[in-house]
């Protein structure tokens, strides 16, 4: 089991901007140093209550200049929303300014207020982001493409320059919050992102479909990564933990059904929440076996850790993602070895 840290980049509205991305830019250093694999940055538009960086590509690539390491993703970059010769290229520039450490994580659609924004309609979004994906897989092999997503050769046909120093089947990832998206991602062999918002029940039927594609297309099984976000909040002593996380799960919760991203429970306890909205938290071996629990269902090979939470210092976090390496992670290794 890999890890990662994932940054939203929300904030209460009066945070100014640039202690936000301060404030990232050191817990991603600190991940780097503490082992992590990946740093995603997620994409959001018009709100710093859903996050702060509506060009993730530009953001990690100030990241980039500050680690060495850490692989930097795009959590996620919805594919609509860009000229698709203007997405190859930057994508292709950031792996090479990176030295190859670009983990791109593309959706078929926004979020459904930036998607009216953008003009972009969900009606046929999962036959656009496979036309998206087949298009870039050539674009990024130094095919000549024309300037729109659907379209080969031509009179109007450029190569883009640079090509990335990746491979798309080592680069790229696919946003699967739906059945569409994940036969997608099988079909084309490309490794697998699951999101936080999904119940572990929905995102395994998910990896069903995904594992199908597959089969069905060629595409080892073994080879593909597969990533769970979860919300965190880890502390030596779980009872401490719990305090300090029941008003943030509850804040989130809340968060959530308002925005309806999350239809409200009948069951409103904190461990109901706490399933329905993937939230792990407590002490190292409570985590631990939440974090089990999920890997098991969803065949993972990473889960994300969204920890940088409104309502945590940032002490609280750097913390918290320092406890899950050096008490968490120990304890999963424990159990993955005793069977």
């Amino acid at each position: 089991m890999r890890f990662a840290v994932l940054h939203h980049l929300e904030s209460a509205g009066e945070e100014p901007a640039a202690a936000v991305y301060a404030d990232v830019l050191e817990q991603v250093r600190a991940a780097e140093a503490l082992g992590y694999e990946i740093a995603w940055v997620a994409e959001h538009h018009f709100s710093a209550a859903k996050g702060r960086a509506p060009s993730p590509l530009l953001f990690l690539m100030h990241v980039a200049g500050q680690t060495q390491r850490i692989r930097l993703g795009t959590a996620v970059l919805p594919a609509p929303f860009y000229h698709a010769l203007r997405l190859a290229e930057n994508v292709a520039l950031f792996d090479q300014l990176s030295g190859g450490r670009l983990d791109c994580g593309i959706s078929s659609s926004g979020v459904p207020d930036e998607m009216r924004v953008f003009g972009v309609a969900q009606e046929g979004k999962h036959e656009r982001l496979r036309e998206s994906l087949l298009w870039l897989r050539r674009a990024w092999a130094g095919e000549r493409v024309s300037g729109s997503s659907g379209a080969i050769g031509g009179p109007d046909a450029v190569q883009v320059v640079p090509q990335p120093l990746q491979s798309p089947d080592e680069m790229v990832w696919v946003a699967a919050s739906t059945p569409g998206a994940a036969r997608v991602a099988g079909e084309l062999g490309h490794h697998l992102l699951l999101p936080s918002l999904k119940t572990v029940e929905t995102s395994a039927e998910h990896v069903a479909l995904y594992r199908a594609a597959l089969a069905d297309h060629g595409h080892d099984f073994a080879t593909r990564k597969l990533q769970q976000t979860l919300h965190l909040i880890l502390d030596e002593d779980h009872d401490r933990a719990m305090r300090r996380a029941k008003p943030v799960i509850r804040a989130y919760y809340a968060r959530y059904t308002q925005s309806g991203a999350v239809q409200r429970l009948e069951d409103e306890s904190l461990p109901a929440i706490m399933h329905r909205i993937n939230f792990a938290a407590g002490g190292p071996e409570a985590v631990a076996e939440q974090i089990a629990g999920v890997a098991a269902a969803l065949s993972l090979t990473h889960v994300a850790f969204q920890a940088r939470l409104i309502g945590q210092t940032q002490r609280e976090i750097l913390r918290t993602h320092e406890l899950a390496i050096s008490h968490v992670a120990p304890l999963l290794e424990s159990a993955v070895a005793a069977g």
